[in-house]
């Protein structure tokens, strides 16, 4: 059974099953939202690429220059715990892949800044003193994560949560409530009994990934599976021992069985990595939508943890670090789970047999602490990537809410241009550094995704697709259908949920080295209001490298691509280009659209 669809602004999705029935407008409806692929089977995601980003047309009349600058923000920290204050550009050294770079851009920005100097324009006439300047209103979200968030979890962070509303909030603070889940939201406020109200609405949506009791397959475990397919770890043999223990491989031989718990851990695998997926995705519908707040910009996340070891999570993750710098927003995170706490044999599903001796049983006992260890591995990155701090190991979550709400008194933000000789999309490494002082602890994001040429500069390539998008004409050299939906994001705003389908028998491949077949397909989302003038858009490219089983199934099924655009309700004119790239064949269509 598929889950939910679930999208992200300015993000594209694919699939590779049937377009849903229907077509047309469907019913309002909450749409939450996530940054990548729905029930893609594994092999598909490492076959096919996608890189997607706003669109914005090209005027033929105007020169645009895009910037790639690479903004790093900055805390340092002392050995003490203070934060350093006064450093300059010049105190700073920003490493990329190793090699320094020249810092293009510098500012240091502090939480409470000076009132102005009073000055005297006549010795006999003084001036009257200048009065402090406002403190400009600091945004802080809530983002509770409770599709992880078990029972008891949510109920301490949700007090610790309401004793930072009564306690702690300034009157210049600006405060809102988010779910991963679109259950609740609240948005940003200085009326506490309103956030009082939201918080007391909080309940546990926790999603399970394992899909049968017995034999347990935890996500790490299913993804150690995966990493050695087949192979006789711990990971696998546990897994068949209890399936052989509680009858699952009755009259089955050893290697039918051991056929049968990979095929388990394959679909725990593609449910966990999809539950991760969508809290990422609506954390940066959150990010999104905090980033339009005038002013300094908080988000606290608290979560049970959730699985990010494979490829798709990890990507997702760092996009959202990416994204949050863009935005100004500092991503703090919170472990609810509280203390660590050593194996209880009561973490074990109650119909799951306990391996009595032996490494196997070792590897049983272990196993609920690996997934603990593992669970809190995203929450750590968040907030080391976007310069921010991860509460964990502590059953005080009060203090840790004070903590992470704490604006630093000094921060700094370096910036750097990145070799345009290497766009290629890669993942590079960051390092800050202080020369000259010791004992400094810096907070800095630790990476960054290098734009594609495409994505750097995408006019250049897509003229003619440019020129489509602009018009008005049908155009029906490949097979290309459209479907849209109306809705709410999470964070309360209207927007239009839009799904491509190509047919798969459209797409010419080329063949690559005898091993696979390659193809790529551009899809430009433009929406117009009723006058023609263009509002918004998105643009993505999926590059495919198929082994022949993968490409069989694709031209039989056919491909799915999904965006979301955000609009206030309203009349609209939705226009999508698709092109595939080997053959040089196009569709467009424009249809209207209403958001409500």
């Amino acid at each position: 059974m598929r889950t939910r669809d679930i999208l992200i602004l300015a993000l594209l999705s694919v699939v590779t099953v049937p377009l849903l029935r229907g077509q047309g407008q469907q019913p309002q409806q909450t749409i939450p939202q996530n940054a990548g692929a729905q029930n893609t089977p594994a092999a598909f995601t490492q076959e096919i690429k996608i890189y997607s980003q706003e669109y914005i047309p090209q005027d033929a009349h105007a020169i645009r220059v895009k910037s790639t600058m690479v903004p790093v923000p900055v805390v340092v920290r002392d050995s003490h715990g203070n934060v350093v204050k006064g450093l300059k550009r010049e105190d700073f050294q920003v490493f990329d892949e190793g090699k320094q770079q020249n810092i293009t851009y510098f500012d240091m920005e502090l939480s409470h800044p000076p009132a102005p100097t009073a000055t005297a324009e006549l010795p006999s006439r003084p001036s009257a003193p200048s009065p402090a300047p406002a403190a400009p209103p600091r945004y802080l979200g809530f983002y509770f994560d409770d599709n992880t968030l078990l029972v008891g979890d949510m109920a301490y962070a949700r007090k610790a949560a309401e004793d930072f509303v009564t306690k702690n909030m300034e009157e210049s603070d600006r405060v809102g409530v988010f779910t991963s889940s679109a259950t609740v939201t609240q948005q940003f406020t200085s009326n506490r009994q309103q956030l009082l109200d939201a918080l007391s609405q909080l309940q546990t949506h926790k999603r399970e990934a394992t899909i049968d009791k017995c034999p347990n397959i935890t996500p790490y475990q299913a993804y150690t599976m995966s990493l050695f397919r087949y192979e006789p770890t711990d990971a696998l043999n546990l897994a068949v021992a209890e399936a052989y223990a509680c009858k699952k491989c009755t009259g089955l031989s050893y290697a039918m069985c051991v056929q049968f718990v990979q095929t388990l851990g394959d679909q725990v695998l593609s449910l966990s990595e999809s539950f991760a997926r969508d809290s990422l995705g609506v954390l940066g519908d959150v990010i999104h939508y905090m980033g339009k707040m005038p002013g300094r910009r908080t988000l606290i996340m608290a979560s049970s943890g959730f699985f990010s070891d494979s490829e798709n999570v990890q990507h997702d993750q760092d996009m959202m670090i990416d994204r949050a710098l863009k935005n100004g927003v500092v991503v703090n995170t919170i472990d609810a789970k509280g203390l660590f706490a050593p194996y209880d044999p009561a973490d074990l599903a109650n119909d799951v047999p306990i391996i009595p001796a032996g490494t196997l049983a070792m590897y049983q006992q272990d196993k609920p602490i690996q997934e603990k260890e593992v669970a809190d591995d995203p929450l750590a990155a968040l907030a080391q990537g976007t310069g921010g701090k991860f509460f964990h190991n502590s059953n005080d979550l009060d203090e840790g809410v004070r903590q992470l709400a704490e604006l630093p008194e000094v921060s700094y933000v370096v910036g750097f241009n990145p070799d345009e000789s290497r766009m290629n999309g890669a993942k590079r490494s960051i390092k800050v550094k202080v020369p000259g002082q010791n004992g400094l602890h810096i907070d800095a994001r630790p990476s960054y995704f290098v734009p594609t040429k495409q994505e750097a500069a995408p006019g250049v390539k897509y003229e003619r697709l440019n020129k489509e998008v602009m018009g008005s004409d049908t155009l029906n050299q490949m097979s290309a259908r459209v479907m849209t939906e109306t809705g709410t994001l999470a964070t309360g705003e209207s927007a239009l949920r839009i799904t491509a389908h190509v047919d798969g028998h459209s797409l010419s491949f080329k063949k690559e080295n005898n091993k696979t077949r390659n193809e790529r397909i551009i899809f430009i989302t433009a929406l117009f209001d009723t006058h023609g003038h263009f509002l918004a858009g998105n643009q993505a490219v999926m590059d495919m490298q198929l082994k022949d089983e993968t490409r069989a199934q694709i031209q039989k099924d056919g491909v799915n691509a999904k965006a979301t655009l955000q609009a206030p309700p309203g009349n609209y004119v939705l226009r999508e280009v698709v092109q595939e790239v080997v053959g040089g064949r196009i569709s467009a269509t424009s249809q209207p659209v209403r958001i409500q």
